[in-house]
């Protein structure tokens, strides 16, 4: 038995293959930008580098709990870490950063900042238990200050009030990066065991 196709059955099917192929070309360059775009979002978020960090008050709330406290970049290197209690990585992030600042060769304070109610902060254990300093900020002072509306995001302050490095604290290798401090390194990260 000998079947026949019309030619316009035959042309239609190979202009449906190339336009179908010519559509996941399209898709996967599409997908590689804004895959792109996305790690751009991610090293433009926060403040720039070598800008003058500013200062705000917070609740602190783990230790001297309730007392307003006001923030000064000046004086000494400080450590910035913007979290939420209930963000998976940035309860992650705490105990890399306790493991991480018993090798800083500097004093160092650190601050975990979130704007969480004190419940959620309470329910979520990796908060009620870390050694960290936590402090209750609005929330416009990670968005309108700082820049970032990303959790777990971290800047490295100088004792100059100046911003050296930032990032967001999602695993050991980006904290470790913050943690270096640009060209002046506060820790020896090489004696860091995982």
């Amino acid at each position: 038995m000998n079947i026949t196709l019309p030619v316009w059955l035959v042309v239609s099917q190979w202009v449906l293959l190339f336009a179908l192929g010519f559509l996941v070309i399209v898709m996967y360059r599409q997908l590689g930008f804004l895959l792109h775009l996305k790690d751009l979002g991610t090293e433009r978020e926060g403040p720039h580098i070598g800008e003058r960090a500013p200062a705000f008050d917070y609740i602190s709330v783990n230790q001297n709990t309730g007392a307003s406290v006001h923030f000064e970049p000046e004086g000494g290197w400080s450590l910035l870490l913007f979290a939420d209690p209930g963000c998976m990585s940035c309860q992650d992030a705490l105990p890399i950063f306790e493991r991480f600042l018993s090798k800083v060769e500097r004093p160092l304070r650190v601050l975990v900042l979130t704007s969480a109610e004190p419940v959620l902060i309470a329910a979520s254990e990796a908060f009620r238990t870390t050694s960290l300093s936590i402090g209750r900020v609005s929330r416009d002072v990670p968005g309108r200050l700082y820049h970032s509306n990303i959790t777990p995001f971290a800047c490295l302050i100088d004792a100059e009030g100046v911003i050296r490095s930032k990032g967001v604290a999602s695993n050991e290798a980006t904290i470790r990066k913050i943690m270096k401090g640009g060209d002046q390194p506060i820790i020896k990260l090489e004696s860091v065991v995982k």
